[in-house]
C-alpha cells in the first residue's frame, strides 16, 4: 500500500473515532476545532515539528481571543471590539517572529474557533477549545506515524 493510502486510511478511522467521541469534550465546536487541528498540524509540515507548531499557534490563538474578550468585556469596549480584535490580529502576525508561533494560519484558525465558540470570558469553555484542538494536532501526529506504519508493512 502506498504512503497516500495508509495516510487516508489512518486518518480515515481516526477521524470517524474523533467525530463519535470528541463530542465528550463537553463544547459543540470541539470536533470541528479538532478537525482544524489536525489539519494545521499537517500544514505545519507534519513530523514533531509540525505537532509542535499547529499546538503553539492553535494554544496562541484560544488566548488572544480570550484575552481580547477579558479587554472588551472589562473595559466596556463592546462598540469598539473591532479595533480590540484588529489589535489582536496584528499581534497574532506578530508573534510568528517567534520560531514556535511562526504558524500564522494555525493561530488565526485557534482564534476563529474560539471566537465561534462563544465561549466569551468563559475560562471552562476557552480550555475546553485548547484541549480539542491539542488533541487534535495529536491526532494528526498519530496518524502520521499509523499511516507510516501501515505503508511499511504493505
Amino acid at each position: 500500500m502506498d504512503m497516500l493510502m495508509a495516510l487516508a486510511v489512518s486518518i480515515g478511522v481516526l477521524i470517524a473515532l474523533w467525530v463519535k467521541f470528541g463530542g465528550l469534550i463537553g463544547v459543540a465546536i470541539a470536533v470541528p476545532a479538532g478537525i482544524v487541528a489536525w489539519a494545521c498540524f499537517y500544514a505545519a509540515g507534519g513530523k514533531t515539528q509540525g505537532l509542535q507548531k499547529a499546538i503553539a499557534a492553535n494554544l496562541s490563538g484560544v488566548v488572544w481571543v480570550l484575552l481580547a474578550n477579558l479587554v472588551i468585556s472589562g473595559a466596556g469596549l463592546q462598540s469598539f471590539g473591532w479595533i480590540v480584535i484588529g489589535i489582536v490580529a496584528f499581534l497574532i502576525v506578530m508573534q510568528s517572529k517567534l520560531p514556535v508561533l511562526s504558524f500564522i494560519p494555525g493561530a488565526f484558525c485557534g482564534a476563529a474557533l474560539t471566537a465561534a465558540s462563544g465561549a466569551g470570558t468563559d475560562i471552562k469553555v476557552n480550555l475546553m477549545v485548547a484541549v480539542a484542538m491539542i488533541v487534535g494536532a495529536v491526532l494528526g501526529y498519530v496518524s502520521e506515524m499509523v499511516g507510516g506504519m501501515i505503508a511499511k508493512k504493505a
